[in-house]
């Protein structure tokens, strides 16, 4: 076997050492911000993996963790085995930042690819320039180091819109085969760990429906890639929804129920979209709604990020002169600095657009927008790089990225400051073959691990269900409430919540039988109350 050329092996040991820069700033920012608080966390990314490991999600407790208890628990379950053998939270944290360095090494791969008609000089700047623009957005920063899945399902979309760009060098037909399976694979696997990572596979889909060949060519590249994200759906989320199936009948309970019917819960869909654009001129004016929108229109919490409008601003007038061009049969040639990657710039900015207006139109929820973050740095770049003399070029980017830099304000989900272990629960006695209900809507359900191995949980009151429901899973918590002939508990946030869901099933609180559950999360202290049947004292 011949040794690889000394060129080859520099150009591994560069690829390799970027790749640990990349992981190790991530770590770093992670461990800057403290450790991890976010309402999922506390609601469900620990719980669902406890309680699927254990056997008892669907069975021995019912809607725990609200409308989240029926989420594919598998990305989070090396998450819960680190924090519940009490592995260092500064550890933990470390293990949580990893996909953003692996994001940041594969965005990095991507903007040289993209940036290859540029020297040498130029296209470091250039790759500096649009990875600072991309990384630096509202949602990303604020969202290294958590439990929320988004830079995991991020650094598998970028590996996967690499794949698909490397293609552009296939010398025959195999190894592009190669390269859209794997890459549909790898998005189907995002989406099958988190499904709303759908959104970034079908914008790739279009992208390949979409690309400058013949149709035969077309066909047979989206086709190939979508045999792979159905490949990578039945990996990741398949055994999830087997599940889902046998115990309600519906294979993405309760999602789709709407047509499904599952008897399980009501014929309508779980959550309405209220967030994003419902107009016309929403739509038209989306990307500028998005710079500073008030809460509750993209987030839950108020940010300033004006990506989006820049983008939308550079791409208009690009496309503006294309249009122009063509009207007046002028020709309107390529800089030489998209001499040979023209096809790939042109493939992003589908992906891109297509995966925006999914986004917008699906749930407008821009926590899940990260890949389309750091496109924008790529787009920003390419677009001003487009436009501009390389001169005015390079003084253009250098002032979008400080422009944005300066004015990005970014959201916070949670923080809480580093201790001995992740969870810092200090439980109050109880009872042997007790049945806690959970009261109120707010994320408690990462104590019940702490509770005694033989309690059982139901929620009660959540954002999936209340009393007054009538479906098979309403019926099961009254039948579990009414029938249970041990001990009884209210868990309440805050203090005081559910007295009226408790009425509803003939419950009441014990008088002086209170007592708290603290701990180190945002949600604390938590209401643990005795209970007893109605007029059980009278």
């Amino acid at each position: 076997m011949n040794a690889p050329r000394p060129r080859v092996v520099a150009v591994r040991c560069a690829d390799a050492g970027l790749l640990l820069v990349c992981v190790l700033a991530a770590c770093a920012l992670a461990l800057s911000l403290r450790q991890d608080a976010n309402w999922d966390l506390q609601n469900y990314h620990y719980y669902d993996p406890w309680a699927w490991l254990a056997g008892r999600i669907f069975d021995r407790d019912l809607a725990a963790a609200q409308l989240q208890t029926f989420h594919n628990p598998l990305a989070d379950v090396p998450f819960y085995l680190l924090a519940a053998n009490g592995v260092d939270p500064h550890l933990v944290t470390l293990w949580l930042a990893l996909p953003m360095g692996i994001a940041a090494w594969l965005s990095c791969r991507i903007a040289w690819r993209l940036l290859a008609d540029l020297t040498l000089p130029q296209r470091t700047g250039a790759t500096i320039a649009a990875l600072a623009i991309g990384f630096g957005g509202a949602m990303g920063i604020a969202q290294a180091g958590t439990t929320t899945g988004e830079w995991l399902v991020t650094a598998l979309i970028m590996a996967a819109l690499l794949l698909a760009l490397q293609r552009y060098h296939a010398r025959d037909g195999t190894p592009a085969i190669r390269a859209l399976l794997l890459a549909g694979a790898i998005a189907g696997i995002a989406s099958g760990l988190k499904l709303t990572a759908a959104t970034y596979a079908l914008g790739l889909f279009v992208a390949l429906c979409t690309e400058r060949a013949t149709l035969n060519i077309r066909i047979r590249g989206a086709a190939i890639y979508a045999c792979g994200v159905l490949a990578g759906l039945a990996i990741a989320l398949g055994p999830w929804c087997v599940q889902l199936w046998r115990h309600f009948g519906n294979p993405l309970f309760p999602y789709g129920n709407e047509w499904i019917r599952s008897p399980w819960w009501d014929a309508r869909p779980v959550l309405s979209r209220n967030y994003g654009p419902h107009t016309v001129s929403d739509w038209l004016w989306l990307p500028f709604k998005l710079l500073a929108p008030p809460t509750g229109f993209v987030s839950e919490f108020p940010y300033v990020d004006a990506r989006w409008s820049l983008t939308y601003v550079l791409a208009l007038i690009a496309a503006g002169g294309v249009v122009a061009a063509t009207m007046h049969r002028t020709a309107n040639p390529l800089p030489p600095q998209f001499a040979t990657t023209a096809g790939q710039w042109r493939f992003v900015g589908v992906f891109f657009a297509a995966s925006f207006i999914v986004w917008a139109d699906v749930h407008s929820i821009l926590r899940y927008v990260i890949p389309l973050e750091i496109a924008s740095g790529l787009l920003i770049v390419g677009l001003i790089g487009y436009l501009l003399p390389p001169r005015h070029a390079t003084v253009a980017i250098i002032l979008a990225v400080a422009g944005l830099a300066a004015t990005t304000s970014r959201t916070d989900w949670g923080r809480v400051d580093f201790g001995p272990r992740w969870f810092d629960v200090h439980m109050p006695p109880v009872e042997h073959d007790a049945l806690v209900l959970l009261t109120a809507d707010a994320p408690m359900s990462y104590v019940l691990p702490f509770f005694p191995p033989d309690a059982r949980f139901v929620g009660v009151r959540s954002n999936l269900i209340d009393p007054a429901q009538h479906n098979r899973l309403a019926k099961s918590i009254a039948v579990a409430v009414r029938d249970h002939r041990g001990p009884l508990y209210a868990l309440s946030f805050p203090a005081g919540a559910g007295r009226a869901d408790l009425r509803a099933h003939g419950l009441e609180r014990v008088p002086g039988g209170c007592a708290d559950v603290r701990t180190n999360m945002p949600t604390s202290p938590i209401e643990l109350c005795r209970l007893q049947r109605a007029g059980a004292m009278r």
